[in-house]
């Protein structure tokens, strides 16, 4: 299924704008950023290499035929801030961005949500309009990353829906199966070295297949998934007010600490550190509303060293002061 191409005028121009896009100055291999972990050292450096001679767009690459992309790097904070919502001009028709961090870090988020960090090897599908936002922090080292856009309604239509069931982000390793298709559809938005247009939508049939494939899988870990996480929170309960770490955490499942904490995210898509301060914080928040105890008491008896990082912390999940937490829910 294709959408109707547009006017000749109005193709050439966005070829045009796809060409300056590969010719900005957040380009990879313009804007030193980040050192990518050795895994994505190579991958890193061949892209970058392309990146320095791109290829302009054949007559027949059009938003109805083709896709558009880069490599890039971000190192200001202040510019580089996307918000699903806001990007498009009224006219134009929903797309999806697909976007592969390689090295540096930056910001997944949903409207109302905690962010999610984007590191090496996690890619996120993010539909346009939609009620989300990427960035890079302040305390970010630099993000560079490979990213494209895809205006085909059809597999539009496929990746919202996966997006819906199991959420944007993937996690996909550099031997991953994704990757690869990945990487080739970097490639091809540089150099343009598709055959023809039934090349490059097959290309882009494989990226959608591969992401439903993973949302499959993920979907049959659900159920282990949760698992998990009850089993870490009742440690983590059990264990109060001492508050456990992730190495004790690992132990207790027979891992190394570095085994671990990639499964748990893996299964959960939370890091066991970021889970195990949150129910310590819903556990204070249960104290706060069943007691009347001062918030030094509550803050030890949650394994917090000292109250003003219990109130630091509840403020970050809650949104709210402890006190006034407490206050509003009374």
């Amino acid at each position: 299924m294709r959408i109707k191409s547009p006017p000749r005028s109005r193709a050439a121009l966005w070829r045009r704008r796809s060409d300056e896009v590969l010719a900005s100055e957040v380009v990879a291999s313009r804007n030193p950023g980040p050192a990518p972990p050795p895994e994505w050292a190579k991958v890193l450096r061949q892209l970058s290499d392309l990146s320095r001679a791109p290829v302009r767009a054949p007559v027949w690459w059009t938003p109805a035929t083709a896709f558009f992309g880069n490599i890039e790097t971000r190192t200001d904070p202040d510019s580089y801030r996307w918000d699903g919502m806001r990007r498009l001009g009224p006219r134009d028709p929903h797309l999806f961005f697909f976007q592969l961090t390689l090295a540096g870090w930056g910001h997944f988020q949903l409207y109302g949500k905690e962010p999610q960090r984007a590191v090496p090897g996690t890619g996120f599908f993010a539909i346009v309009p939609s009620r989300h936002r990427y960035y890079l922090p302040a305390d970010s080292p630099g993000w560079t990353f490979g990213w494209i856009g895809v205006y085909h309604p059809y597999l539009l239509g496929r990746v919202a829906k996966q997006v819906a069931a199991v959420g944007s982000l993937v996690e996909t390793p550099p031997d991953a199966a994704l990757t690869a298709i990945a990487l080739r559809l970097f490639r091809g938005a540089i150099k343009k070295d598709f055959r023809d247009r039934i090349e490059v939508e097959q290309t882009l049939f494989e990226l959608v297949f591969g992401y439903e494939r993973w949302a499959l899988k993920t979907r049959r870990q659900s159920g282990e998934g949760d698992r998990l996480l009850d089993a870490v929170r009742s440690l983590i309960v059990t264990r109060l007010p001492k508050a456990i770490g992730v190495a004790a955490m690992a132990a207790e499942h027979g891992m190394t600490r570095s085994h671990f904490s990639h499964l748990f995210r893996l299964r959960t898509g939370l890091t066991p550190a970021r889970f195990a301060a949150e129910v310590r914080i819903h556990e204070a928040a249960r104290m706060l509303l069943d007691s009347r105890a001062p918030l030094k008491q509550i803050a030890t008896a949650c394994g917090f060293a000292n109250p003003s990082h219990f109130c630091q912390s509840f403020r970050q999940f809650q949104h709210l002061s402890p006190a006034a937490y407490r206050h509003a829910m009374s």
